[in-house]
């Protein structure tokens, strides 16, 4: 039996997509190593397992699409570490993030997390042709994957390590520019 030119495109195309999607799940153990240490400081399972389900899904998926936003994944996930372990790291010193004890420490150190992630992100970005369809992504990840340790200090925290990012990371995005 013959194969018909349009059975071996099929078959290429198919190949190729796999072959993606074996790659776009590389970053996943990765993530999920994030949600397993966020667990293991005191968060808790079902926040960090629906962080951590979006997040890999969300990796996994810019990965597969490629382009700036399948380049943003690393930078993204290596930010949102950052902003992931400033808060995980003061629970580990023994620091009670509890009520406005939380306020003194956990928040600015979400803040500062978020800061580091965006200067990452911006710094990579400028080097992106379109840096929006880069920056955005990388932020998105970067914010759920900081949201696994910023929880600890609430909404306060999460907004505080997002703020953080985005007022950190524009600014050397368009200094870059120029």
């Amino acid at each position: 039996m013959a194969l018909t030119e349009e059975v071996l495109l099929a078959r290429a195309r198919r190949s190729y997509e796999l072959a993606r999607l074996r790659v776009a799940l590389r970053v996943a153990p990765f993530v999920l190593a994030a949600a397993g240490a966020a667990v293991a400081c005191g968060r808790p399972l079902a926040l960090s397992c629906a962080l951590g389900g979006a997040a890999v899904a969300l990796a996994v998926g810019l990965g597969f699409a490629g382009g700036g936003a399948g380049r943003a994944v690393l930078p993204g996930l290596a930010g949102g570490g950052a902003a992931l372990a400033m808060p995980l790291l003061v629970h580990t010193l023994g620091f009670a993030c509890m009520g406005p004890a939380c306020m003194a420490l956990g928040v600015p150190a979400c803040v500062l997390g978020g800061v580091v992630a965006g200067v990452l992100i911006g710094t990579r970005a400028r080097f992106e042709e379109h840096e929006a369809a880069f920056f955005l992504p990388a932020l998105l990840l970067a914010g759920l994957t900081g949201a696994l340790g910023c929880s600890m200090a609430g909404a306060a925290g999460v907004l505080g390590m997002l703020v953080g990012a985005v007022l950190a990371g524009t600014p050397v995005l368009l200094a870059a520019r120029r």
